[in-house]
């Protein structure tokens, strides 16, 4: 099969192993090299993904995931020349497909998928590797910097101010010196988590995860800029994983908004980044979305007022603004 996808040296190799390639269908964009490709073959359906440094990380993880009865795609082959991986077809459609009503009904379903995954005994590269202090700073960083070519770009006049950058830096250290750490996904939202054919679910983006606080990830799912719950749904989702969670301390719901507040504004970095760097305007209402959930965030945490007002105006600058009406 003639396409423009794969070069000559790639065809060969996919073909080599799964037949005669009779269609290609890009997949879901991602927010970053990644490329990932459906094809139908002569043995069936596969996935394929392209970059430009084959991820060895995200092969040995979907092993020990695998073998700790988690459902992720299979690794069939990878080629590091070629810079393709070639895995299991999981399904085209992910959670945020999902109705409200069908989404809430799954998700005792994701929190005891990531109790789960935090009772794992952790391997490397996960135990080399811990959301820190550099790692917390380097987010919250990018999110500043990309902050600032978002604003020059769209002549936003809302401005980051040093009192809310200080309680930040604040909450970086207290998030650094939590005293649980476990498995964390780190990039657990509902787009990771695919509609599998037959299986209740199928983890994927799961290659960068690392220790961090048992809070991280439920914050990812509860606070997903791709899919805004309801405040009751979140707080009962929030003490259903709390009575579950091995973490008893009396600071998990104090470190519950400190980490969402964190992993909410390092998301908000990444919507900016897309849109200003990618000029990727399908990102445009998830920046919109994020600032919402953030401010609820530091309603409910009762965190710095300079962080509600930043909110609070940058919101209101794009509702009006004509390119984010």
């Amino acid at each position: 099969m003639n396409n423009s996808i794969f070069t000559e040296s790639q065809t060969q190799y996919i073909e080599s192993n799964f037949g005669t390639i009779s269609s290609i269908k890009p997949l879901q964009e991602e927010a970053s090299t990644r490329r990932y490709f459906l094809i139908h073959s002569a043995k069936g359906k596969y996935v394929v993904c392209l970059d430009d440094i084959v991820n060895l990380d995200f092969i040995s993880l979907s092993k020990f995931l695998e073998k700790s009865n988690i459902h992720v795609p299979h690794v069939h082959s990878h080629n590091i020349d070629l810079g393709i991986t070639t895995m299991s077809f999981e399904g085209e459609k992910d959670f945020g497909s999902l109705s409200l009503l069908e989404y809430k009904a799954k998700l005792p379903l994701l929190v005891n998928l990531l109790l789960t995954l935090q009772n794992l005994d952790p391997p490397e590269p996960v135990i080399s590797r811990r959301f820190d202090t550099e790692k917390l700073s380097f987010e919250v960083n990018l999110t500043r910097e990309k902050y600032q070519l978002f604003q020059s770009k769209f002549h936003i006049e809302t401005e980051l101010t040093q009192e809310m950058n200080a309680f930040l830096d604040e909450t970086i250290g207290y998030l650094d010196q939590y005293p649980i750490q476990v498995f964390t996904h780190r990039d657990f939202h509902c787009r990771n988590i695919l509609l599998h054919p037959t299986k209740e679910y199928s983890l994927i983006d799961f290659q960068d995860a690392r220790l961090g606080i048992p809070q991280y990830d439920l914050a990812s799912i509860l606070y997903d800029a791709y899919y805004p719950l309801p405040r009751e749904t979140r707080k009962e989702i929030l003490n259903y994983f709390k009575s579950r969670s091995k973490d008893g301390s009396k600071r998990f719901t104090e470190a519950f908004y400190l980490q969402a507040l964190q992993r909410s504004f390092k998301a908000l970095g990444t919507y900016f980044r897309m849109v200003v760097d990618h000029q990727k305007v399908k990102f445009k209402p998830s920046i919109l979305s994020c600032l919402n959930q953030l401010e609820e965030i530091i309603q409910l945490g009762l965190f710095s007022d300079s962080l509600f007002i930043f909110v609070r105006s940058l919101r209101n600058e794009l509702e009006s603004h004509e390119e984010f009406k």
